[in-house]
């Protein structure tokens, strides 16, 4: 783990069950954070809707700043396949790193880093890229310990709580039974 001079922190958002625990556990150990929404990924736009929505509320009732992008690139998205996971990160990442550095903070992190399905590895090395590139800090973390309770979290708050990772590849590859039927999406892929 990456040591901080100070306790200013730019943490990226991907949803708010993956955030909330994060944000709250950090606050107690002293952090002041902001968070950032950079998700071109999520499809389709009612899906992305949803979820800004969800962390725009989680960011106000935790009184943290949030930072908000307005990019949905799905178009994009429809023409990645093998690669998708990494430029997904990548992307990301540098967003995040060049945002921390035009706004001072000295260190950066993700919400990415909670979820057990996510490649840890994958998501380090884009980040730790990033930080390079832009001259702050990736300041890792493990915290999948915190994935139940962010998910109890969310649950408790009536947080939207998605069923597919976010792209709309991811959409088609999940299986969950209860993931929205999105009419927007019959005409794609």
């Amino acid at each position: 783990m990456i040591d901080i001079n100070d306790k200013h922190l730019l943490m990226h958002v991907c949803c708010a069950p993956c955030s909330g625990a994060i944000l709250t556990n950090l606050q107690k150990e002293g952090f002041d954070v902001s968070a950032t929404w950079f998700n071109p990924n999520i499809h389709p736009i009612e899906e992305w809707q949803n979820r800004l929505a969800s962390v725009v509320t989680m960011t106000q009732e935790l009184n943290i700043p949030l930072y908000q992008s307005a990019e949905f690139q799905q178009e994009l998205w429809l023409k990645m396949e093998k690669e998708r996971c990494n430029y997904c990160y990548i992307t990301r990442m540098e967003a995040t790193a060049a945002l921390a550095a035009r706004e001072g903070f000295q260190a950066f992190t993700t919400s990415l880093l909670i979820s057990p399905y996510q490649n840890h590895e994958a998501i380090c090395n884009a980040a730790e890229a990033a930080a390079e590139k832009y001259g702050v800090l990736f300041f890792y973390r493990d915290f999948r310990p915190f994935y139940r309770e962010g998910r109890n979290l969310a649950r408790a708050k009536g947080w939207y709580m998605q069923k597919y990772c976010g792209c709309i590849h991811s959409y088609y590859e999940s299986d969950h039974p209860k993931k929205p039927k999105w009419e927007s999406l019959q005409a794609t892929l």
